[in-house]
């Protein structure tokens, strides 16, 4: 599209253009950043991506306006609409198709374009993977702290909260999908997959199929071959699945429910970091705490070994919680044996926004007067 800039100045481009969404792509002294780019980006690619605006759902633009844009670099609207669809395909745009116009956006790094490439990281440059963690752990992790940008929560496993009375509806398993509007998609985890071209398979569990999509993330994973389309009660059952066998539930953060991760310490991007920090129930969004009643406690460590922050000790043959660590998910409440352990509602209540389009505008508002405070 334009020969005139050399192919660094491109992506250097793109990744400051990037780096204007919400949770951005911040430069990365390393030059990370930059190569992962290259790894998913064509120099064409690239330069194309610089003419789209990032939504979530919302704000996704038809081709028409955004051909605007791009209409006097010797480039139809026909051949636009191709170039836009293959990178949907490699999984670097999000998109929408509705009444037979389709819709288009950046898509973030995270839950976005890495999310994406399930099922093909194999077919990426065996440097991608070194280079997302470098990237990940150097710039977008930061960046992500510094904006306050958790698109995730923890809710408790069901049978943790089974008999608690005002359990939140955003907080219940069951009341989530009953909620919840089709269409229902399982997908293989991205991290799971990653861990196992690392050579390092999950130690929670051998199964892949574990993460979920519902209504526009879910049409968007099914038209693109990403993962496939289940029934409701076939949501709920492996949902129930991922609880037995002591993952982490971890849905996006709104109300209008997109996404459900099941996570573990082990794959999880985010929470393998967050073991490494002292207080990672204090960096996760979550309305429950667990704790334990000595006089039950017979120190036999169950809650000990299925703990995924590490957030539980024995301590002269009892178990004792660190309250800073635990992130609420409710995994020993259901192991332990002697039902010696209950989950607490924080004091503080979080109530999950309207939608996802709705957290990255307030994420956006921090941004800005973080920037503004820097001038």
């Amino acid at each position: 599209m334009n020969e005139k800039i050399s192919e660094i100045e491109i992506y250097k481009k793109l990744q400051q253009h990037l780096d204007k969404m919400p949770i951005g792509f911040p430069p990365s002294k390393s030059g990370s950043g930059l190569r992962l780019l290259k790894h998913l980006f064509t120099p064409e690619e690239a330069e194309l991506a610089t003419y789209l605006r990032f939504s979530w759902e919302r704000d996704l633009e038809p081709i028409d306006v955004i051909y605007e844009r791009v209409k006097d670099k010797n480039i139809t609207k026909e051949e636009l609409e191709e170039k836009l669809d293959s990178m949907v395909k490699k999984g670097l745009l999000m998109f929408k198709k509705e009444n037979s116009l389709k819709y288009y956006g950046n898509a973030l790094l995270m839950v976005g374009m890495f999310e994406f490439q399930v099922n093909r990281l194999d077919q990426l440059p065996e440097e991608f993977i070194k280079d997302f963690h470098d990237y990940f752990d150097e710039s977008w992790l930061p960046e992500a702290f510094k904006v306050k940008g958790s698109q995730l929560r923890t809710i408790p496993i069901e049978k943790s909260i089974e008999f608690e009375e005002n359990v939140a509806d955003f907080d219940n398993l069951e009341s989530l999908i009953e909620s919840t509007q089709g269409p229902y998609m399982v997908t293989n985890c991205i991290c799971k997959q990653l861990k196992d071209l690392e050579g390092e398979p999950c130690k929670v569990t051998s199964r892949r199929e574990v993460c979920m999509g519902f209504g526009y993330a879910a049409k968007m994973y099914i038209e693109q071959g990403w993962g496939r389309e289940i029934s409701k009660d076939e949501a709920i059952e492996i949902l129930r699945q991922n609880q037995e066998d002591g993952l982490v539930l971890q849905p996006d953060n709104s109300q209008e429910l997109g996404f459900i991760c099941s996570c573990c310490s082990c794959c999880c991007e985010s929470l393998s970091r967050y073991i490494k920090f002292p207080n990672p129930g204090s960096m996760s969004i979550t309305n429950y705490y667990a704790e334990i009643d000595p006089e039950l406690c017979n120190g036999c460590g169950t809650c000990v070994n299925i703990c995924p922050m590490e957030a539980i000790k024995l301590q002269d043959d009892i178990s004792k919680i660190k309250k800073k660590r635990c992130i609420g998910c409710g995994n020993c409440v259901v192991k332990c044996p002697v039902e010696a352990i209950s989950l607490k509602k924080r004091d503080k209540q979080f109530t999950p926004f309207p939608t996802m389009d709705d957290l990255f505008d307030k994420i956006s508002e921090r941004k800005k007067r973080l920037e503004q405070k820097t001038i």
